[in-house]
């Protein structure tokens, strides 16, 4: 049976089983969920806007949840943190249950203590960073694992490469996603016996890596791999601009690396990536179920193209699966749902579950490599030595 089909027998049992459900706890409105989110910006290729939208639909088509419909509230905050803040006043005014918004914690923090005021949750479809998960709030869900199971991810499959020595780059341009991550990367490696041999900063927008590349030439021995937790443009131009001064070293990176964009540079050079890899969130890759899903929106004039918009379908599957549960559309008593759920399906993989972490769903990390430009996942793991944070 092939991917797309499991994938969409899945759903409609999921669907089925949610329209079946009656009483009266539900309305006859629809179930508002808030997405301030940055559909321009900095942070644009992060929203997850499109995959949202899609299972949406496809769970009204199915006869919603209770006979209830989904309602998505979007507005664009411009990648600007105080758009969020106003937005999401404004969305739980209007009875959103649940909101997503910028995937840095500068702005999930406040928006997360807002909506709560009123019990609403905040839940990401892809947020990875740590700071959302010390205690600061409790009405926060993300339905992917923090920045250190990725770079654990990453460097065990380094480690299995022959990796010893590294350099890593950090900027607080991102928050701990950026700053720590390398960090995070660079201690399980030496805990296996490699060494950390130069710790190199850099800003957004970086276009000339000259000065980066100068310190990495110097180093003797050669790095093994250089790590960097960013994204495109910049990780194309630093890849291009590493080659062309001979420094043949694996670049590793993170969820950010897992742009369509990253992959257009084998267009060029069918052979720049062969020695790059990232530990990212979901397998989208040839043959996945990500691959599937989105074939499946296509068919219903609804596109989404990349991991990031794909993974809001997830956030829907997981809203969809708590009001199940709650019997209704209170806050509080759908977080305890999902919370104690031992698994919840969702689109990326067969399930998930929060049940023994509480924020995050703890799920096994793709590392994705590439082979003559062709993107493939070289390993797969929930990984056992994963800093603490």
């Amino acid at each position: 049976m092939s991917i797309q089909h499991t994938l969409k027998n899945a759903l409609m049992a999921t669907t089925v089983g949610l329209a079946a459900m009656t009483g009266t706890a539900y309305a006859a409105d629809t179930i508002k969920i808030g997405l301030p989110v940055p559909l321009t910006g900095d942070y644009a290729p992060y929203n997850e806007v499109d995959g949202a939208k899609c299972m949406a639909e496809m769970i009204n088509r199915d006869g919603g949840i209770g006979g209830r419909d989904l309602e998505l509230l979007v507005q664009d905050t411009g990648s600007d943190t105080q758009s969020a803040i106003s937005l999401t006043e404004k969305f739980v005014g209007q009875g959103a249950i649940a909101i997503s918004t910028i995937p840095f914690s500068d702005t999930m923090i406040p928006v997360a203590q807002i909506a709560g005021a009123s019990g609403v949750t905040v839940i990401q479809s892809q947020s990875t960073q740590v700071e959302m998960h010390g205690g600061v709030v409790d009405n926060f869900l993300t339905n992917v694992s923090p920045d250190p199971y990725t770079a654990t991810a990453a460097a065990n499959y380094a480690l299995a490469q022959g990796v010893k020595n590294i350099a890593i780059f950090t900027s607080d341009d991102g928050g701990s996603w950026s700053a720590k991550t390398p960090e995070w990367f660079a201690e399980v490696i030496e805990a296996n016996g490699g060494k950390l041999q130069a710790k190199l900063n850099y800003t957004s927008g970086t276009t000339d890596w000259s000065p980066q590349i100068a310190e990495l030439k110097a180093l003797d021995p050669a790095p093994d791999a250089v790590y960097i937790s960013w994204a495109m443009p910049d990780i194309g131009i630093l890849i291009r601009q590493m080659r062309s001064a001979g420094l043949d070293a694996w670049v590793v990176g993170s969820d950010g690396f897992d742009d369509p964009s990253l992959d257009a540079l084998a267009k060029e050079d069918p052979a720049i990536l062969n020695k790059v890899f990232f530990g990212t969130l979901a397998p989208a890759v040839p043959g996945s179920r990500i691959e599937a899903f989105q074939k499946a929106c296509a068919e219903i004039d609804m596109p989404v193209s990349g991991l990031f918009p794909s993974l809001g379908a997830d956030m829907i599957k997981i809203m969809a699966y708590g009001i199940e549960k709650a019997g209704g559309d209170d806050p509080a008593a759908i977080r305890e749902a999902i919370r104690s759920a031992d698994s919840i399906p969702v689109m990326s993989v067969d399930s998930i579950s929060f049940k023994d972490t509480k924020s995050f769903a703890l799920r096994e990390i793709p590392v994705v490599g590439f082979k003559d430009g062709v993107r493939s996942v070289v390993s797969q793991e929930i990984p056992s030595n994963a800093p603490s944070f």
